[in-house]
């Protein structure tokens, strides 16, 4: 267990240097490191909590921690079916592909895991030669360029006609990205009642909610994440879910 424990916390904490430094990655690094000290030291808590156990308060204290603490797991649960059931939410019959951004590099190529969503958008539209993409991201302020110009040069590069690539390079987050892009089909004249959106995985849920309220209807192209990203950017889904559920 604790060679497992050990291998989580290197795994974290080796993303930050790579600049993953978002609240997952410090929720897993934390979540990790307490429960290897917890395998290390077994002995010496389980006698501590026996004897804090025996008092008023620490009875309290015990049961208030693991009512808590259980109910935090059943909801990351719920959070993490409905994250896994939207990747199942395959495409029927969309009238566009809306491509969502994610970091540019200083060289101002995307990083890997927008090229991830660009090879699935690829394959997609490939396969789909019909279909109008919307590549969609704003240039953040330790970004060369757009993460749309960016995008969109690169799917040229991968054998994408140019005519049927649309950018929208203004938008600062998931919200803006769904509504900016739909607001550009519509201002085209295309009517969209669905739209396929590509994005990682974990990541889909949230969209399509965003999608929602946007008055658009949505299908799902899942990225392939990196998998020594994933359980960062998963953990941090849950926080932006969260976020969304109380502040939208």
């Amino acid at each position: 267990m604790a060679v497992l424990e050990s291998a989580a916390v290197l795994m974290f904490a080796g993303q930050m240097p790579r600049g993953i430094t978002n609240i997952g990655a410090f929720f897993g690094l934390f979540m990790s490191l307490a429960a290897l000290l917890i395998t290390l030291f077994f002995k010496q808590v389980k006698k501590f909590l026996k004897a804090f156990w025996k008092l008023k308060l620490g009875k309290i204290c015990i049961i208030s921690f693991c009512s808590i603490f259980g109910l935090l797991c059943a909801y990351a649960i719920v959070l993490s079916s409905l994250m896994i059931n939207e990747i199942y939410n395959v495409p029927q019959n969309p009238d566009a592909v809306i491509v969502l951004g994610c970091r540019v590099d200083k060289s101002g190529k995307p990083s890997l895991m927008l090229r991830r969503r660009l090879e699935a958008a690829c394959e997609y539209l490939k396969e789909h030669e019909d279909l109008i993409c919307v590549v969609s991201g704003g240039q953040g302020e330790d970004e060369p360029v757009s993460e749309a110009k960016a995008m969109k040069e690169t799917l040229i590069e991968m054998g994408i006609g140019e005519e049927r690539i649309i950018a929208e390079d203004i938008s600062e987050s998931t919200e803006e990205n769904i509504a900016f892009s739909a607001q550009l089909l519509t201002d085209m004249g295309i009517e969209v009642n669905e739209a396929a959106i590509v994005t990682d995985g974990f990541h889909l849920y949230r969209a399509s909610l965003m999608a929602e309220r946007a008055g658009l209807k949505t299908t799902s192209v899942s990225a392939d994440t990196p998998w020594y990203f994933a359980p960062s950017y998963w953990f941090r889904e849950w926080f932006a879910l969260s976020a969304v559920f109380v502040f939208y």
